[in-house]
């Protein structure tokens, strides 16, 4: 029997913990109680165990950014030795016989690289997973920074994004206000904005390959120029009736009027509306 296992002579089970993959071939005798015997031999083959590597799938790399990345491992016995079966990692990156793929990419691969990560246990037990990983460009959205919309007003603004070849670019956000909303194949903001609030929102742009670059932007919309009419009111008469109406423009009907200085003639009025009369 290897060191691991032990049998029973009284009821013949063979009981243990493998600690090795390494067969062993046993001959096991059984004795009646009249003292006849039979024999039989058998082979224990312990198998390895099954191993998932974790992560299932890597995230992207940047050029010219450091990455590290850890592969875990469950199943089999720690401690545990990784290294590459398949593939070459692209340049600047390396893997680490404890799991971490790490260092700076130099160079962009496109699509992605494929490697084959094997790992192997205490008890020389291997498992395997293949990864793709990606070494993506610096993409920029651009502007830097958006005009500010004016409440009212439609709002159309175009975005783009530079850094990488691989098109078509797709576009989205988040944390955009209602009032906006975003074309995710031009990269075109519109909307009509209904108040001064601040907002402040992510847009994205995600090239062919999956790689991504963003911006956050802050919109704060302003007010437009309101003008009230520029005929002066006509003169008023002592006793008579008297009504005009004021009128404004550039902002949204309806508006509303006040007096915020000056103080009009005794038995004269303004409301709301803008109508003078009294």
């Amino acid at each position: 029997l290897p060191a691991w296992a032990a049998l029973n002579a009284s009821t013949g089970v063979i009981t243990g913990t493998p600690t090795s993959s390494t067969a062993a071939t046993i001959t096991v005798r059984a004795t009646d109680a009249n003292g006849c015997v039979g024999t039989r031999a058998y082979t224990l083959d312990p198998r390895c165990p099954a191993f998932t590597l974790t992560p299932s799938t890597l995230p992207l790399a940047t050029v010219g950014a450091v990455y590290s990345q850890a592969i875990t491992t469950n199943g089999g016995t720690a401690p545990y030795t990784y290294a590459l079966k398949n593939g070459t990692l692209p340049a600047g990156l390396s893997l680490s016989s404890a799991g971490v793929i790490s260092g700076t990419p130099t160079t962009v691969n496109g699509a992605g690289t494929s490697v084959t990560v094997r790992v192997t246990d205490s008890e020389g037990c291997q498992g395997v997973s293949t990864y793709q990983i990606k070494v993506c460009p610096v993409i920029t959205v651009n502007p830097a920074t958006l005009p500010a919309p004016v409440i009212g007003f439609a709002y159309s603004e175009v975005v783009t994004a530079s850094g990488s070849s691989a098109t078509p670019l797709t576009w989205s956000a988040t944390g955009l206000p209602a009032w906006l909303s975003l074309n995710s194949a031009t990269g075109t903001l519109t909307g009509t904005a209904i108040s001064t609030t601040p907002v402040s929102f992510t847009l994205i742009a995600t090239d062919a390959n999956g790689c991504s670059g963003s911006r956050v932007h802050t919109l704060t919309p302003a007010c437009p120029v309101i003008t009230l009419g520029s005929v002066p009111p006509p003169n008023s008469y002592l006793s008579t009736s008297y009504s005009h109406a004021l009128t404004a423009s550039g902002g949204t009907a309806p508006y509303s009027f006040a007096l915020i200085s000056g103080t009009l003639p005794p038995g004269i009025t303004m409301a709301s509306n803008g109508t003078v009369s009294g």
